[in-house]
């Protein structure tokens, strides 16, 4: 049988460490609401914003005009604090144009 390299355990307490320090994305349960699963396709958007610009969080926050925490906690979905005019009013600032998908159903939204 073949032995398998699993990390030793000074391996995993750093990892363990990384994970603990940094902010944690937040999973959309299965039952969550309509809005939070608005909220949770709108942060998806941010994400993808983000990558494809290659940008850092706080250039993100400097272009939205919003302080950086508040970018982290959308980039993570932490968006309690959010309402869903507020995300899209962000959104609006990067594009005139985007789409939403969810399982029931997609939006497409065109801004003027």
């Amino acid at each position: 049988m073949k032995k398998q390299n699993f990390p030793s355990e000074e391996e995993l307490l750093e990892i363990r460490t990384l994970l603990n320090d940094g902010p944690a994305s937040r999973a959309l349960p299965k039952n969550a609401s309509a809005i939070d699963r608005v909220k949770y396709a709108l942060c998806e958007q941010f994400i993808i914003y983000k990558q494809v610009h290659k940008i850092s969080q706080r250039e993100f926050a400097n272009e939205l005009g919003i302080d950086e925490s508040t970018i982290s906690k959308i980039l993570h979905y932490n968006f309690d604090e959010c309402t869903v005019d507020r995300l899209m009013r962000y959104l609006e600032i990067l594009h005139k144009e985007f789409v939403i998908k969810s399982d029931l159903h997609e939006v497409n939204i065109r801004v003027a």
